[in-house]
């Protein structure tokens, strides 16, 4: 099996600019071609997406949808990327658990549990590095890998972490 990396560089790209909610009310937001809905902070959703090259080769376009506000050092994001042909075969938790690694990188693992949404499995953890503290979700449905991340310093914690990765629904 190819190693796999979820792009967690990302991540720090969209977080360059990114300052997102506490406190905040939360609005639903549908992704009909993303498949799933969930309750971001009150706020713009801005969209992107980009080519990412998997390690081992081939690539798959990464989408993303993200809050930002001005107040705080948080983002709340829900990226999605399918994989292309044999890519992600195999246990769906050793593949969870490879992505993890490669979003982890550098950064401290401080937890790790295996999790599942009506069936789907998922994995979450928590890691942080010398400024961010992340709370990831991923679920691998097929060739499909959802992420839920928040990220956020310690001298502004995420506030709405629980109530956005719950909401969060595979349609």
């Amino acid at each position: 099996m190819r190693r796999l990396y979820a792009p967690m560089a990302v991540v720090v790209v969209v977080l360059a600019g990114v300052v997102a909610a506490g406190g905040q009310q939360m609005q639903p937001y549908t992704s009909t071609d993303g498949r799933f809905t969930v309750n971001f902070p009150q706020a713009e959703v801005k969209q992107e997406s980009e080519t990412i090259n998997l390690k081992g080769g081939g690539s798959s376009t990464l989408y993303e949808f993200f809050v930002e506000l001005a107040e705080n050092n948080v983002s709340y994001m829900v990226m999605y990327n399918d994989y292309p042909g044999d890519y992600a075969n195999g246990d769906p938790q050793t593949v969870l658990a490879t992505t993890r690694d490669g979003a982890v990188g550098t950064k401290t693992l401080l937890s790790d549990i295996a999790i599942s949404l009506n069936g789907v499995p998922g994995r979450e953890f928590t890691a942080k590095d010398d400024t961010w503290n992340y709370t990831v979700r991923q679920y691998l449905q097929g060739k499909r890998l959802y992420q839920l991340i928040v990220v956020s310093n310690s001298s502004h914690p995420a506030t709405q972490t629980s109530e956005f990765l719950s909401s969060f629904k595979i349609l």
